[in-house]
């Protein structure tokens, strides 16, 4: 081939590529925009469609220019374009959080190859090229799978920081469309309930899965797959639960770490990720909480503090894209040995998160007892 025409193919490959990844990204900031009014109204009981977006203090409606993700809150400088009242920083930074993560997600998933993604071997062709030659519609799929999921969980884990419930709608059709497209597309389930080292794929298992799996979807019920499905809600839930328990013994339901619906985030994420994944989520979380809360030990309790869930959604986040790396499979060690991990994983989990809420029971007591002290001392130089 001549090289200017192998150079000119370079060019337009290189071109397909950045647009590929900047669509993404401006698409993860357009739902991501649509998610802050989801974590705005839904809690209130408002309709997420009805009115249009306003400002709260004047109530001017907000121009088309003006609410493009991300560049509308940097061009107005953060205020009302009528009144000049500030606009939380909070809504491009949810923008950009979702368009980051879309872009990520593409990178780790689709653009590789799916070479990311735990016990899958990974597909023969990557690169945004192959999207158009239609060798990645499994990909695209689980993809987009994986990004809900990350979506309703990050809603989940803001309303908790507003102090609020996640409303069950939110939950509901979550677990709604998980169940109903994981039922019958086997390729949104990689990693198979009952994986051993017998399963492990071979050298023939990856050829015949070019041929016959990769790039494709296939539409159909499996009772495996309904296996998957149901041992990862079990370990969800259980999962959840240790996670959350001292949701269930604190008296105080007001300013505390573990709010209703935590353990409902990892039930979700067991359905669409699999017990074993879940199992590994549900441990990192509890352990970064931990940590956090002993760094703070000293610190007072904020206004606002940082509620278990938003730990979920960090690990979620790092487990959907480098979920090779962070989950541990039969096949990959000993039997005794991946029984023995996953069995200290399970244990701990109620341990580590009991000890983040100790600690910041502490904390939240000595911020009151040094409440009242200096609203003494501020009324005696008044009188």
């Amino acid at each position: 081939m001549h090289p200017m025409l192998v150079y000119s193919s370079s060019i337009n490959l290189w071109v397909l590529e950045v647009f590929t990844a900047v669509w993404c990204f401006v698409m993860g900031s357009v739902i991501g925009s649509f998610l802050n009014v989801v974590i705005y109204r839904m809690p209130l009981g408002l309709n997420i469609s009805k009115p249009k977006s306003r400002c709260p203090i004047c109530e001017t409606p907000i121009r088309t220019r003006d609410n493009l993700p991300i560049v509308g809150w940097i061009l107005l400088r953060g205020k009302c374009r009528t009144c000049q009242a500030p606009i939380s920083v909070r809504y491009p930074i949810v923008e950009a959080i979702v368009g980051c993560f879309f872009l990520l997600m593409y990178f780790s998933l689709v653009y590789s190859g799916g070479r990311f993604l735990p016990y899958r071997i990974p597909n023969k062709f990557w690169g945004a090229y192959q999207i158009l030659e239609g060798h990645t519609w499994d990909l695209i799929a689980l993809g987009l799978y994986y990004n809900y999921l990350f979506i309703v969980v990050l809603a989940g884990a803001y309303i908790h920081f507003d102090q609020q419930k996640i409303p069950l709608r939110l939950l509901m059709w979550c677990f709604l469309i998980g169940f109903s497209t994981g039922v019958f597309l086997p390729e949104l389930h990689p990693v198979p309930a009952m994986v051993t080292v017998a399963s492990e794929p071979s050298a023939t298992d990856g050829i015949l899965s070019e041929l016959r799996y990769h790039g494709s979807l296939h539409w159909g019920f499996q009772s495996t797959t309904l296996i998957t499905l149901w041992w990862g809600l079990f370990y969800g839930g259980i999962v959840g639960f240790l996670y959350s328990w001292p949701l269930v013994v604190q008296k105080e339901k007001q300013s505390m770490l573990f709010q209703s619906g935590t353990s409902c985030l990892l039930i979700l994420t067991g359905l669409y990720l699999g017990w074993q994944q879940v199992v590994t989520v549900g441990f990192l979380s509890a352990f970064l909480l931990a940590c956090y809360e002993f760094v703070r030990r000293n610190r007072s309790v904020d206004h606002q503090p940082i509620p278990a869930s938003a730990f979920i959604v960090l690990v979620l986040a790092l487990q959907l894209l480098l979920g090779r790396y962070l989950t541990l499979l039969p096949g990959e060690t000993s039997i005794t040995m991946y029984l023995l991990v996953v069995g200290c994983q399970i244990i701990v989990i109620p341990i580590l998160t009991g000890l983040a809420q100790s600690i910041y029971r502490k904390r939240e007591t000595q911020s009151l007892l040094q409440d009242p002290i200096s609203v003494d001392e501020t009324s005696t130089l008044t009188e």
